[in-house]
């Protein structure tokens, strides 16, 4: 991995992601490049144009400062890290994956959308639709997540083959920490009723993807998420 695409507003969940992108980007000696876009103001036939450039420039002026300033702060707090900056105008989702496939990205790190359906109206469209479009991984960090050593990563699964297939790309980013991969699936219509079947769930993973250190365990809920959330309350992932 050597190139980290970090998509910021500036609020409080880009910020933390963002940290989150630099503890990363140390273990791989990766560079990060910060991406902001503004929304150039709209020209409506009383403004004169001059007026709509000015204020479009202001903006991207005062984008470029706040970033200059959190490259200052970051290179200080995290040594050795190289940062990039751009600033550019249009939509926010169409921009970050533009840019992360111009610059062959590895990663796209975010922040993710709040949990109130109104966050996730106001917020939530950005980060789902570079996770739709984006042509690499894309990372999404909650606002209450801190970065620490990754040892354990739990890979939610349906079984299906184009699944555990696409599960094989996680393997180097494990590999780099060492960490464990847990493979979950949640049974929400009782598939699996005894050990013996949840055994050859996790044969038939290992023989599909070749990781030292991995297991699969099954968690039985009609609601897949809240069969995540409850397997996450018995065995915290990083």
């Amino acid at each position: 991995m050597k190139l980290i695409v970090c998509p910021t507003d500036f609020s409080a969940t880009s910020t933390n992601a963002i940290h989150y992108a630099c503890g990363i980007a140390q273990n791989f000696h990766a560079l990060i490049v910060f991406v902001h876009v503004y929304e150039a103001p709209v020209m409506y036939s009383e403004m004169p144009l001059t007026s709509i450039q000015f204020a479009g420039d202001q903006l991207k002026n005062s984008a470029e400062k706040k970033l200059q300033a959190l490259v200052k702060k970051l290179s200080k707090q995290y040594k050795g890290l190289k940062f990039e900056t751009i600033v550019t105008d249009g939509l926010s989702h169409e921009k970050v994956v533009k840019i992360a496939e111009e610059l062959t990205a590895d990663l796209i790190i975010m922040g993710a959308t709040g949990t109130s359906k109104l966050e996730r109206l106001l917020m939530g469209s950005t980060t789902a639709r570079v996770i739709r479009d984006a042509h690499c991984g894309v990372l999404c960090v909650p606002s209450n997540a801190s970065y620490s050593a990754i040892k354990k990563i739990v890979f939610s699964t349906d079984l299906h083959e184009d699944n555990i297939r696409s599960a094989m790309m996680i393997t180097p980013f494990a590999s780099k920490f060492k960490a464990e991969i847990i493979f979950l699936f949640v049974d929400d219509r009782h598939l699996l009723h005894d050990d013996v079947e949840v055994e050859k769930m996790t044969q038939k993973i290992k023989k599909r993807v070749k990781y030292p250190s991995l297991s699969g365990y099954v968690s039985k809920n009609t609601n897949v998420s809240k069969g995540i959330d409850y397997f996450l309350k018995k065995q915290p992932a990083d």
